[in-house]
């Protein structure tokens, strides 16, 4: 009866993707903070472009998923794009970022109120294009550059604060500098997907390497390689898998959709997005993921808002 279990679990059919279209961001945009708030999802700053010049954001988008109406939410203190941010019981916090002439350490807090931002301390250095990972009361920085063009000027540290505590370095990327990774949490493991890196000025290189991080014993642990090297994918968790979307691959903006399973080390190919895009943030409660925005094109943003149910 085990073993007949087993196999009938191994041959169930792997959760199916529902795609959806909702109202459109009333301002296009890429690279900014996204966060679930209940019913309301947070979209904080980033990157747009007009008439061939680029805009960095302070502006907070929120969008009622029961309503599908979009409001503005409280400004940003400054202009912040490409930072790391996580969710957590306290709000939403955005470790850094950049406004396009300067960088900032700064990090910000946004209260489940969503009332306005508070400063919550600085990060270590400046953190460009990396991720950040909650668990429990640990925060994880992971890369990041002190440039968004130059990506030679990236890290390949990893940083920990726990409680709002002091940052200390407690491990570093096993396969190098690495920027635009996807990042996800799956119980006491930190995963990492794909992501950039540039050898010298102009020569950039994706990556296939998945990795998974132990959060006790800040431990990497190599996993299977992507289906195909990737850049500017994304990820979140749901219905006990990893879900990763779209990207930046050889052939260009792609709208591929993967699920990885973690107990079985394996992908799965699953509905693609509705667009081909990269920096569409997922966030998510139970079995439904919502985003807005994106990259679509070089030189480009989308304002397309789309959520995504799993099913079986």
């Amino acid at each position: 009866m085990k073993y007949a279990l087993i196999l009938t679990l191994l041959m169930a059919p792997a959760p199916r993707l529902t795609w959806f279209t909702h109202a459109p961001l009333p301002h296009a945009q890429a690279g900014g903070a996204a966060m679930l708030f209940g019913s309301q999802l947070v979209v904080a700053g980033g990157t747009a472009w007009q008439d061939g010049v680029k805009q960095w954001l302070s502006m907070v988008q929120i969008y009622d998923t029961v309503g599908d109406t979009w409001r503005r939410g409280p400004e940003l203190p400054e202009p912040l794009a490409y930072g790391p941010f996580a969710a957590g019981p306290a709000g939403l916090e955005i470790f850094g970022g950049g406004s396009g002439t300067a960088s900032s350490r700064i990090i910000w807090r946004l209260d489940e109120r969503l009332e306005g931002w508070h400063k919550a301390g600085e990060t270590p250095g400046v953190h460009l294009l990396g991720r950040a990972a909650r668990v429990g009361e640990r925060v994880f920085l992971f890369g990041g550059c002190a440039d968004a063009a130059d990506l030679t000027q990236c890290s390949d540290a990893v940083w920990m604060r726990e409680a709002g505590g002091a940052w200390r370095q407690v491990a570093r990327l096993p396969g190098g500098p690495v920027a635009l990774s996807a990042v996800a949490v799956e119980g006491q493991r930190v995963y990492l997907f794909g992501g950039c890196s540039m050898a010298a000025p102009g020569q950039i290189r994706n990556h296939a390497e998945a990795w998974s991080f132990d959060a006790a014993t800040w431990e990497f642990r190599r996993l299977k390689d992507l289906p195909a090297a990737n850049r500017g994918l994304t990820a979140a968790t749901a219905a006990g898998r990893i879900w990763l979307f779209g990207g930046y691959t050889g052939a260009g903006f792609t709208a591929e959709t993967y699920s990885y399973d973690p107990a079985a080390g394996t992908y799965t190919r699953e509905a693609p997005l509705p667009a081909a895009m990269t920096s569409a943030e997922f966030a998510g409660q139970g079995n439904r993921l919502w985003a807005a925005g994106g990259e679509d094109r070089m030189k480009h943003r989308s304002a397309q808002t789309m959520s995504v149910v799993i099913g079986r």
